[in-house]
C-alpha cells in the first residue's frame, strides 16, 4: 500500500469508509494522531477521532481509532484560534456531546410542530459506552477548553440546549420539549460518570467567571442534575 498523506484519512472518515480507514491505520499507525489541515475550515486542526465524532458520528470508525492509538486528550493548539477555529477544546468534549445528543428524547418537527421520539436505548447506551471507554483509556475529565470549561460543564451546557425553556416571569416551563424519565436517566448517567471519574463540580469558566451552579442553577437542566451537586 502506497504511503498515504494525512489528508487522506480525513477524507476517508468523512466518507464513512471504515475499510479504508482501517487499511490506512494498519499500514501507518501514526495517522491515528494526524492533524486535519486548515481547509476545509469546519474540521481544521481536528484529530481523526474528533472528525469521526463531528461529521456524522461515524461509530465504527470512531471505535477503531479509539482502540488503535487515537490521542484521547488531544486539543488543537492555540495557533488554530487565529483562523477562527472552533476546535479549542479537548476531544473528550466531542464524546460528551455525542452521548448527550444520543439521549432518548423528543424533538419538535419544525414544519408540523409535532413531537417525535428520537434515539433508542441501544443508541444512547452505545454513545455512553464510547464516552466511558475514552475515560478508561485516560481521557482527562478536568482538561479544559480555552475558556477554562471542563467536560462536566460541557455536558451540562449541551444538555441544557435540549431542555424546555423556563418562563422567567412564572418559573414554569414553556410548552415545548418535554423532559421524559428516559431523557433524565440518560443524561444523569453521563453527568454521574464524569463526576465519579473526578470531574470538578466547582469548575468555573474564565469567560463567564461563573461556576457550574452559578451558571445553570436557574436553567431547566438543573431540575435534572442539581442534586448531583449537593
Amino acid at each position: 500500500m502506497a504511503k498515504k498523506k494525512a489528508t487522506d484519512i480525513f477524507n476517508a472518515i468523512k466518507s464513512d469508509d471504515f475499510k479504508e480507514v482501517k487499511r490506512m491505520i494498519e499500514a501507518q499507525p501514526e495517522l491515528a494522531c494526524a492533524i486535519a489541515p486548515k481547509k476545509p475550515a469546519e474540521t481544521m486542526g481536528m484529530s481523526p477521532l474528533q472528525v469521526s465524532l463531528n461529521t456524522g458520528w461515524h461509530r465504527e470508525i470512531a471505535w477503531f481509532l479509539l482502540e488503535n492509538g487515537a490521542d484521547v486528550n488531544y486539543m488543537a493548539g492555540p495557533e488554530y484560534k487565529l483562523y477562527g477555529s472552533r476546535v479549542g477544546y479537548p476531544v473528550l468534549f466531542d464524546a460528551v456531546c455525542s452521548a448527550v445528543r444520543n439521549a432518548r428524547r423528543y424533538v419538535q418537527d419544525e414544519q408540523t410542530g409535532e413531537f417525535r421520539w428520537v434515539h433508542s436505548k441501544e443508541e444512547a447506551d452505545l454513545s455512553f459506552s464510547f464516552l466511558r471507554r475514552m475515560i478508561e483509556l485516560g481521557a482527562d475529565v478536568n482538561k479544559t477548553d480555552y475558556d477554562g470549561r471542563n467536560s462536566l460543564m460541557e455536558a451540562i451546557g449541551e444538555a441544557n440546549k435540549l431542555c424546555p425553556i423556563v418562563n422567567p416571569a412564572t418559573g414554569r416551563l414553556y410548552d415545548s420539549l418535554p423532559i421524559t424519565p428516559e431523557m433524565t436517566d440518560d443524561l444523569r448517567c453521563i453527568f454521574k460518570l464524569l463526576i465519579d471519574s473526578g470531574a470538578d463540580r466547582n469548575n468555573k469558566s474564565t469567560y463567564s467567571k461563573k461556576t457550574l451552579r452559578e451558571h445553570y442553577s436557574t436553567e431547566t437542566i438543573w431540575r435534572i442534575c442539581g442534586n448531583l451537586f449537593e
